[in-house]
């Protein structure tokens, strides 16, 4: 028989324990629920944002513990002479306006200089990423080098940057590849005649070897396969049975040190899975084994979880992400700032930020995968592996920074191959 006092200590010790012990539980499940935005615009097509301060307190607030933060490359032409929508807004978005469209680097600068000004804790939830380069000028790395070297403590990689990208790829200020074909040259096995990027440019293989040595991450736009789309939207040509699988191995292989993803397991909003598509990613992965993909994008994300006839079906997905569940990341996609558009009424309704509901709405839409794959398969998607990448992206970048810190900015050794 135990003494009332020896009953009273222990009935105390219990008062101690039980609720530490259910902090501890309770700390565990909010840190199996965390999620991290693998893929998050903080920029339209305009270079039109929100400021990050915003972003963390008002978008992300106990909702999202961390995030990228990455405007779109592109500045969408605003000629005049088109009279787009009648003269009675701007464009800023890529679908729509007949103009071309153009790298815009300083927004890499106000990315940096927006960065700078948080505070250390605000730091720690962001990864800010570069995005002003041309990623088929061989003089696009140099670009990168300068914004690190003027900018320390700022970058954690490159990208979303595009090489196949629907429409988009079309639109850029740029050459032609067959304009600029050498005596003797052929056009790479991923281009036409109407080409401007291609997967086998020398200038991605410079960038690529630059950020496996700098230790970036990358987060690579680049369709599957090709798609003809009419600048309002009209799709001209589709090609699902010729994925540009070659051209990924020959990229990968190059530059096999890179940190690849690849954006929305290169989907899009016109390019859809085909019915290998998951036969064609495992393919990719397989032979690239620094490479990842994210599940982003709403519209990509319903093709997952309500999948059209003679796509992969939601056990097919599931079966993905278990299969390369330390290879996976999730991302909103986000653009932060919504597009100008004409109403049914023709009136004109301008972009403004995007309501936080509308934000945090993404984030449950593959709900029905989490639920398929487990929670530990989704706390590694949702959270533990953009951690692992990106910290020691953090780290790498920050050393290689250290190193350079006196490099000339106007006189950066020329990569030659």
């Amino acid at each position: 028989m135990y003494s009332k006092r020896l009953i009273t200590q222990k009935i105390r010790g219990m008062l101690i324990v039980v609720p530490f012990l259910v902090l501890i539980c309770a700390f565990a499940v909010h840190a199996a629920d965390q999620i991290i935005d693998s893929h998050f615009h903080n920029a339209n097509y305009a270079m039109q944002g929100v400021p990050m301060k915003e972003i963390i307190d008002r978008y992300m607030g106990d909702k999202i513990a961390r995030s990228v933060a990455f405007p779109l490359p592109l500045e969408q032409k605003w000629d005049r002479f088109e009279h787009y929508a009648g003269d009675k807004m701007p464009p800023n978005y890529y679908l729509g306006p007949k103009a071309g469209m153009y790298y815009y680097s300083f927004v890499d600068v106000m990315t940096a200089r927006d960065y700078l000004t948080l505070s250390a804790a605000d730091k720690a939830r962001l990864d800010p990423m570069m995005v002003g380069f041309n990623p088929m000028d061989q003089y696009g790395v140099n670009h990168i080098k300068r914004m690190l070297i003027l900018f320390p403590g700022v970058f954690s990689g490159i990208g979303e940057f595009s090489v196949h990208k629907e429409l988009v790829g079309d639109k850029i200020d740029d050459d032609l590849i067959k304009t600029d074909l050498g005596p003797g040259e052929t056009l790479p096995p991923d281009a036409t005649d109407s080409d401007r990027n291609t997967l086998y440019n020398p200038s991605l293989k410079t960038i690529l070897d630059f950020a496996g040595e700098a230790g970036l991450m990358v987060c690579l736009h680049s369709d599957v396969y090709h798609a003809g789309v009419s600048y309002d939207g009209k799709v001209v040509s589709m090609s699902p049975e010729a994925p540009y699988t070659a051209g990924y191995k020959h990229l990968c292989t190059e530059s096999p040190k890179a940190a690849v993803y690849l954006a929305h397991t290169g989907l899009g909003r016109f390019v859809k899975p085909a019915p290998n598509h998951l036969q064609v990613l495992s393919e990719i992965l397989d032979a690239c084994p620094n490479w990842n993909v994210d599940l982003s994008w709403d519209l990509v994300q319903v093709y997952m979880v309500d999948p059209e006839p003679g796509m992969p079906s939601l056990d097919d997905w599931a079966n993905f992400v278990k299969n390369y569940q330390d290879r996976v990341l999730w991302g909103s996609d986000t653009v932060i700032f919504t597009k100008n558009k004409l109403d049914d009424k023709g009136n004109v309704v301008l972009g403004k930020p995007m309501p936080v509901e509308d934000y945090l709405a993404v984030k449950d839409i593959l709900e029905p995968l989490w639920k398929k794959v487990g929670p530990e398969v989704a706390h590694k998607v949702h959270y533990a592996n953009h951690v692992r990448l990106f910290d020691a992206a953090r780290t790498k970048v920050r050393a290689w920074e250290a190193a350079h810190a006196y490099d000339n900015v106007w006189d950066l050794p020329v990569a030659m191959k």
